[in-house]
């Protein structure tokens, strides 16, 4: 085989633009966050299914709405057919509704995985990032949208997230707002999407969206929406109304906007109630809009109290007519998804420990392989993750070494003394750590060193690391 040329031009090493790498410590922690997702979701009878990252592009386009689906990563299939990176999980749940008749109704499905935008990145904000949808599909009902609310919420007070809030609204209040406001129908959308700004730029620019447009940051211009100054009147008229407490934003939108504009509200109040959600935890919020076209009835998002730079950490709605695209079948879906990355972000750093190993099996004597296998599989076999050092240093300080590097609990020693006596040193490091720490005397600490070290007869390795490592 040849090799390849000295002055060969190197490439460098690096991650496309919006694109990241999750080195262990972070990957772990967020396979730990979709492990508690999971096991909520499951506990409220979802059941998991898996999509393709592909989809024609017929199936994408036409229900993210004109800004979103300039996001769309579009490709060519290898048989030169229009295909594209699935924008949520949301659009192919609905596909595979449709084309699998058998699926129980109302079907109860949960689902992770990555999507694809081209978006501008920002913080918490990237080109491909992991969802963990929740959804409903087959009732009208807006016990549904309690179920979703109260599977997210119980998921993030699981992973431990802090203070949050569940922000509400309605697609009826909104279409009450733009009949009131006077704006013909059929903008009603556009309307939306300037609404769903506003936390993010403010009424200033909202306004400007509105009627004559506006330039971003980086200098682009925005078209307005051409708005008349009634128009924006009114809806700051709307905007302007209470948000938190359900019931006195019911009375106020009742009062400005008729009863019949908030009626699913109403019903999901009581139903939230009914589970002790009340409106410390999930408020009535008349500002939030949620951007995409295929809402139809309650929306929602979630805050982080003290993160509120990285946006919303969740959101979702109600969709009745996106399942119509596929089939004649009416069947209404609501669903909240978990947008793990941005999640991941907000919570920052993680401070813990992140151990990957309780135990590192080192090697002493390279003759001995197979022995060393032996231990690591029975460690294995006691429920002890256990990784077998398979470096080619023969000394025991860089083996030790490596076993702080994964942050393990214990090193298992095995070395020519111990073959012969049938015993094996256990090495506690994280005993050993705090030791070097508190003593400042090298004899000391030399003391302390015998004592969190001590030998163990082979046979009864397993059940002695069980009881040091607390797994009994």
């Amino acid at each position: 085989m040849g090799t390849l040329s000295s002055d060969m031009e190197r490439i460098e090493p690096q991650s496309v633009k919006g694109f990241r790498d999750l080195l262990p410590r972070i990957a772990n922690r967020k396979n730990r966050i979709i492990s508690i997702i999971r096991k909520v979701y499951e506990s409220y009878g979802f059941l998991p299914v898996e999509t393709p990252a592909l989809e024609y592009l017929e199936i994408l386009l036409g229900e993210y709405g004109e800004e979103n689906t300039k996001q769309i990563f579009r490709l060519k299939s290898p048989e030169e057919q229009d295909v594209a990176l699935r924008f949520d999980l949301t659009v192919p749940l609905a596909r595979i509704v449709a084309q699998y008749n058998d699926l129980p109704k109302p079907f109860k499905r949960y689902q992770f995985g990555s999507v694809w935008r081209a978006d501008k990145p920002d913080p918490g904000r990237f080109r491909e990032f992991t969802q963990f949808d929740a959804d409903v599909v087959g009732t009208s009902s807006q016990l549904a949208e309690t179920e979703v609310i109260s599977a997210v919420v119980r998921a993030l007070q699981e992973i431990g997230v802090g203070e949050f809030i569940v922000n509400v609204n309605s697609r009826k209040v909104l279409n009450a707002v733009v009949q009131y406001s006077g704006v013909p129908a059929e903008r009603s959308k556009d309307v939306f999407r300037v609404l769903d700004k506003l936390n993010k730029i403010g009424m200033y620019n909202i306004e400007l969206e509105l009627t004559k447009g506006r330039y971003d940051a980086s200098g682009d211009f925005i078209p307005g929406l051409g708005l008349t100054d009634d128009n924006v009147s009114r809806i700051k008229d709307y905007l302007a109304l209470p948000k938190g407490d359900r019931k006195k934003v019911l009375g106020e939108l009742a009062s400005l906007l008729g009863e019949e504009s908030c009626s699913d509200l109403k019903a999901l109040d009581a139903y939230l109630d009914a589970v002790r959600l009340d409106s410390s935890i999930v408020v009535y919020d008349p500002t939030i809009a949620r951007g995409l076209d295929y809402y139809t009835g309650p929306v929602f998002e979630v805050n982080l109290k003290d993160k509120p730079q990285f946006g919303s950490v969740a959101g979702g709605g109600r969709y009745d007519n996106l399942v119509k695209r596929f089939t004649d079948a009416e069947l209404p879906a609501v669903g909240f998804s978990i947008g793990v990355d941005r999640l991941l972000a907000a919570l920052g750093e993680d401070q813990s420990e992140t151990s990957f190993a309780d135990a590192v099996v080192t090697i002493m004597e390279r003759d001995k392989l197979n022995e060393y296998l032996k231990i690591a599989n029975e460690l294995r076999a006691a429920g002890i993750r256990t990784d077998l050092y398979l470096g080619e240093e023969k000394g025991l300080r860089k083996q030790l070494q490596y076993a702080d590097r994964v942050n393990a609990r214990v090193a298992v020693i095995v070395g020519s003394n111990e073959f012969e006596k049938g015993v094996v040193t256990v090495k506690d490091l994280k005993a050993g750590e705090a030791a070097s720490k508190d003593s400042a005397q090298r004899e000391e600490w030399l003391k302390k060193s015998r004592e969190i070290q001590r030998e163990i007869p082979r046979r009864e390795l397993a059940g002695e690391l069980r009881k040091l490592l607390n797994l009994e």
